[in-house]
C-alpha cells in the first residue's frame, strides 16, 4: 500500500536539509576547494536558511513549497 507525501513531511524534509548543509557548510567548501571555486557549503547553507526564513508563511500545498524553495535558492544563491 502506497503511502500518502504529506505538506508537513516535506517541511520537515527541508528543514533537515537546511540543518545539514549549516553544519556540513566548512566541508561541503574544503570539497569544492579540490574542484572548483570553494564556495558550495556555504551557498548551499545561505540558499536553505532564506528557505527557512520563507518558510515562516508556508504554502497551501506541496507544488507551491517547492516552487517557493526553488525561487528561494535562485535568488539567493544564484551560479550555476
Amino acid at each position: 500500500m502506497a503511502s500518502k507525501l504529506l505538506l508537513e513531511d516535506v517541511l520537515n524534509w527541508i528543514r533537515a536539509l537546511r540543518d545539514v548543509f549549516t553544519e556540513s557548510k566548512e566541508y561541503l567548501t574544503q570539497l569544492d576547494a579540490a574542484i572548483g571555486d570553494a564556495d558550495h557549503g556555504i551557498n548551499m547553507a545561505r540558499g536553505f536558511n532564506a528557505v527557512f526564513d520563507a518558510l515562516q508563511q508556508p504554502p497551501a500545498d506541496i507544488g507551491a513549497l517547492f516552487k517557493l524553495t526553488s525561487m528561494t535558492l535562485i535568488k539567493s544563491v544564484g551560479g550555476a
